[in-house]
């Protein structure tokens, strides 16, 4: 059962993928399987998803396994994999910026996304 400051981390974490994705609410709750309100629930820190839906989540979200598991103490901390920051999390850590140059530099990488999906999809 992932306590109280787990699951702060675990819903900024959720937040910043999902928005670094494009996803709404409703779309990342279509993509895994279940409703707007579980993904508005875990984004507020009410109640944590299940070990399988986070599995779920981070494939959904493009990031590596145990990213958001490990938030919740459901992979140990430290263990044999090591869970690499997402680049919205590096520059959100980025003391050397502003909330103006996160914005921007947040916009530019998922710009950049976008322009990758699309030339995936024509190839």
């Amino acid at each position: 059962m992932p306590t109280v400051a787990q699951r702060e981390v675990f819903r900024k974490a959720l937040r910043r993928a999902r928005e670094a994705c494009g996803f709404s609410k409703r779309g990342l709750a279509h993509k895994v399987g279940v409703t707007q309100s579980a993904v508005w629930q875990w984004e507020e820190g009410k109640v944590s998803p299940r070990p399988e839906t986070v599995a779920a989540l981070e494939q959904a979200l493009g990031l590596q396994p145990g990213a958001l598991a490990q938030r919740l103490g459901y992979l140990p901390a430290g263990g044999g994999d090591t869970v690499t920051a997402s680049v919205i999390e590096a520059i959100e850590a980025d003391p050397r910026l502003g909330r103006r140059e996160r914005e921007l530099l947040a916009a530019m990488y998922r710009e950049l996304i976008r322009q990758c999906e699309d030339a995936d999809g024509q190839a």
